[in-house]
């Protein structure tokens, strides 16, 4: 077996990139709800995220001001729905170019094949998606006065980071919320 020099002498001038890492922690994705709300969300759920042209958007008649529209993307169709508007947060995302997209993996999906029949996701728009951290429930803290009334219950904690609250939001009972379940065509994406 020969071995190459480059690799070698790459070993010796940068040791660190060569030593395995132990990463702590659950991954969340991390993302503003709003311009002044950073928020980030269990990735047990998610499925991707993606950015969504407008015009690749179907509005959808006699639906809630929180429903964006359908999508047919990679083959599967789901709704979008603004997730900010959907638990009763002021939302900017009115009449988007493009939207960023959370793409979830609703109850009954196969987690575990990701195998998912096109009925089971679900689209949430967000201001804007900034990446992936890792955290533990030990670095949560209970949220602070300054969140809107509203968001509580779809909250399981909060961080603070660089004297800013970031809110830890609960998947479960976003994709739960009494808004959602009322309406069978969001729900169960017919």
């Amino acid at each position: 077996m020969s071995t190459n020099p480059t690799l070698n002498k790459l070993q010796q001038l940068l040791p660190q990139l060569f030593q395995p890492v132990e990463v702590f922690g659950d991954p969340y994705l991390r993302f503003q709800l709003t311009p002044f709300i950073p928020a980030l969300l269990s990735m047990e759920r998610v499925a991707e995220a993606i950015l969504v042209p407008a015009n690749s958007i179907s509005s959808l008649p006699n639906m809630p001001a929180f429903t964006i529209g359908m999508i047919n993307a990679r083959d599967r169709v789901f709704c979008i729905v603004d997730l900010a508007q959907l638990i009763g947060v002021a939302s900017p995302l009115l009449n988007q170019q493009e939207y960023q997209v959370i793409v979830m993996n609703l109850p009954g999906a196969d987690l575990a094949t990701n195998a998912l029949p096109s009925n089971k996701l679900l689209g949430l728009a967000v201001n804007r998606v900034q990446g992936i951290s890792r955290l533990s429930t030990e670095q949560w803290q209970v949220v602070g006065r300054k969140v809107p009334e509203m968001l509580a219950p779809y909250l399981q904690g909060c961080l603070w980071e660089n004297n800013k609250q970031i809110v830890v939001m609960d998947t479960e009972s976003i994709l739960a919320s009494p808004f959602l379940l009322s309406n069978s065509a969001i729900a169960s994406n017919n």
